[in-house]
């Protein structure tokens, strides 16, 4: 939802506040403070509800609230306390008629699916409602009328809590979709009703009754009734099938892979390679099961557990199989882009995302994937709309907070990166990736220390992250410390960087600001050979390999990268 009050506008997607077509930025719980009273136009609210409502269960003080509204005042530009009034002895009221609207961009029906609430499950069985929740949005998503919002988003909304119709309004939903399941025995009783957000009633309510077994069966229903409901504003929109599981114990092992999954951990992963090779044996070649396997093997590439590729062979073993169940398979595809991203093979991997996405295949991680090869191929328009669609389906994964940042980055728009970098990191302070991002911003922007701190909160907390030696080299790099910057950048960190876009690119940063020349362009050659060719970023925006442009070499390398960045923007 976007708010308007003159020249001030608050993006609550985006979380993003403008005035006079400035960024103001804005602390993570300020702005959450913001968007509860713009939520409640012209209504007391109390200073209790206020605390419970965005500090949930965490014990803070009235000074806490305090300084946040002065905060919030400041972005606003209520300097006269006359647009959010402070009421004496209740609380605070905004005063102020902002004007709502929806984001113009996507005409597309918009749907959340709840969390679905399991009721006496039990631990050992919780798996089943968040699987059901997965399923149904995944099987919803391939109607390319809808906008479904994510299953990582729809999980963090769960860890959140909170009113389910605010965070709704917030994701800009017309509808939501919610519903509990119970277990009994070996039977499933789920009751699920769609309903109209700015409704009390509900639009559709229906009751399944099943076996373990009959889950997909379940979820196809779903999805049909929904679209029906939808008919009249849609009428084209069809629900596709998918291979089915009929062996209620592969179902159960496949519901225990996805859960696992999405603990992005080494153990999780190793958990869920066992389940899923447990339902192959149990039913056989699949293409739900491979291409499920064939994601938990491109994981391992992503967290750097695969040095030597083993696991990306894996996947891409799994994705041969996908096309032998299926020539034309959206998944074998999209598997197939990952393995050749991980590999090193940035421009290879752009046909399989491409093919999958023009199939229908509206997953996040492949639609990232796509963008951010874009990106380093310099398509950074096509980039940019991918990162935008990447947001209104998926808006609370973190990593999707901070892509448009990264296109901007590529423009040496620093400042306009950084309140991107700042949102990543906010909702995810511990992920290294996420720490490092905002410090390699903050050095470009000159905040030596601010980034200080958090490179020193990485390094404690990642001590033997290759990210935590990156992040050291470049402070110590940008503040002259050339020695301690060769120091930082182990062999480690070379054997890797080989085929990491991401690594090598920084190694080269790195290297330069330490005055290794020679190797840095070593490194730079290597990252041009990975794939990444845009060349208005080498040779005209990317301060940290000023030390290179002194060379014949480093012009050699860059007349090569604008021959073939020339050829890609010319065919697009």
């Amino acid at each position: 939802m976007i708010y308007r009050y003159g020249d001030t506008s608050v993006d609550t997607l985006r979380a993003e506040i403008l005035r006079a077509g400035e960024t103001v930025p804005l602390r993570r719980k300020s702005f959450d403070v913001l968007v509860y009273l713009l939520h409640r136009p012209r209504r007391v609210v109390t200073k209790a509800e206020l605390l419970d409502a965005v500090w949930h269960d965490r014990i803070v003080t009235e000074g806490s609230l305090k300084s946040c509204l002065t905060e919030v005042r400041a972005a606003i530009g209520d300097h006269e306390r006359k647009l959010i009034r402070t009421v004496p002895g209740r609380g605070y009221m905004l005063e102020a008629p902002f004007d709502s609207e929806l984001p113009a961009a996507d005409t597309r029906t918009s749907i959340l699916v709840a969390p679905i609430e399991d009721q006496g499950l039990g631990r050992d069985s919780a798996y089943i409602a968040d699987g059901l929740t997965e399923e149904i949005i995944v099987e919803l998503s391939k109607v390319q009328s809808f906008r479904v919002i994510s299953h990582a988003s729809v999980m963090r909304l769960k860890r959140m809590g909170g009113a389910l119709e605010d965070h709704a309004r917030e994701l800009g939903a017309e509808f939501i979709l919610e519903g509990v399941i119970r277990k009994r025995g070996d039977e499933l009783r789920t009751t699920i009703q769609l309903r109209n957000l700015e409704s009390t009633d509900a639009r559709w309510c229906e009751r399944y009754r099943g076996t373990l077994a009959d889950l997909f069966d379940m979820q196809d229903e779903i999805a049909r009734s929904v679209t029906e409901t939808l008919a009249e504003r849609i009428p084209s929109a069809k629900p596709a099938r998918k291979d089915k599981l009929a062996h209620a114990r592969a179902v159960e092992c496949y519901l225990r892979a996805r859960y696992q999954i999405w603990t992005f951990s080494p153990q999780g992963y190793q958990q869920a390679e066992r389940h899923l090779l447990n339902g192959l044996n149990l039913v056989g070649p699949n293409a739900r099961l491979f291409a499920t396997l064939g994601h938990v093997y491109a994981r391992y590439s992503e967290i750097g557990l695969d040095p030597d590729g083993a696991f990306l062979e894996k996947a891409a073993e799994c994705a041969e199989k996908l096309f032998e169940l299926d020539a034309n398979s959206a998944r074998g595809y999209s598997l197939l882009g990952m393995v050749r991203f991980h590999s090193g093979e940035l421009r290879a991997a752009v046909g399989p995302f491409e093919r999958a996405v023009g199939s229908g295949l509206n997953d996040p991680d492949t639609l990232t994937a796509l963008g951010y090869v874009y990106a380093l191929m310099g398509r950074n328009r096509q980039a940019s709309q991918i990162f935008a669609e990447c947001l209104a389906i998926d808006p609370l994964t973190p990593i999707n907070q901070c892509m448009p940042g990264f296109v901007a980055g590529l423009e040496e728009r620093i400042s306009d990166a950084l309140p991107y970098y700042r949102r990543f990191f906010a909702m995810d302070p511990y992920n290294a990736f996420a720490a490092w991002a905002l410090s390699n911003v903050l050095l470009r922007n000159g905040l030596i220390g601010e980034a200080s701190v958090i490179i020193d909160e990485l390094r404690a907390n990642h001590p033997t992250s290759v990210l935590a030696q990156l992040a050291y080299a470049a402070i110590t790099g940008v503040c002259g410390r050339r020695g301690a910057a060769r120091k930082a950048l182990t062999d480690e960190l070379r054997a890797a960087a080989k085929r990491s876009e991401l690594l090598s690119r920084e190694l080269t940063h790195c290297l330069a600001l330490a005055g290794e020349t020679d190797e840095a362009l070593d490194w730079l050659e290597n990252t041009v050979r990975i794939g990444n060719i845009n060349y208005p970023f080498w040779a005209q925006h990317n301060a940290w390999v000023d030390s290179l442009r002194s060379s014949s070499r480093f012009d050699k390398i860059m007349r090569d990268v604008e021959r073939e960045w020339l050829s890609v923007t010319d065919a697009h």
